[in-house]
């Protein structure tokens, strides 16, 4: 056998180990994107006009108290938390029956637990 059918065989045997890493890849870049996308929409409709909306008509239905320790939260500082994680839910990102407000402290201790009704 000469050198250059050697090299093409090669060639070939490398060739097909890119073509499959580059199928996982694709495969680990797909899942990825499905696990942040819910995110990356629920931080979007945060800034609409729509989300400020939401947030200020909740803040004024839990009359400023954080639905967990009951502490007074202000507006600016409340966060937006979702009662069945994104995590696990993605497709509840926006869905104003899933969100509550709760001060920074308890949103943040909470995780991505499921929290089927409010603390």
């Amino acid at each position: 056998m000469s050198t250059f059918e050697q090299l093409v065989r090669e060639l070939l045997q490398v060739t097909k180990r890119v073509d499959k890493s580059l199928q996982q890849l694709q495969e680990r870049a797909v899942r990825i994107r499905q696990k942040y996308e819910p995110r990356t929409e629920f931080e979007r409709w945060k800034q609409t006009l729509g989300g400020r909306k939401w947030k200020r008509r909740q803040f004024e239905r839990q009359k400023g108290r954080c639905l967990h320790c009951q502490k007074q939260i202000r507006l600016k500082g409340s966060h937006i938390d979702h009662i069945k994680p994104l995590s696990h839910y993605p497709s509840l990102a926006i869905a104003p029956e899933n969100l509550r407000l709760l001060c920074a402290e308890c949103n943040l201790s909470r995780g991505n637990r499921d929290q089927l009704e409010p603390y």
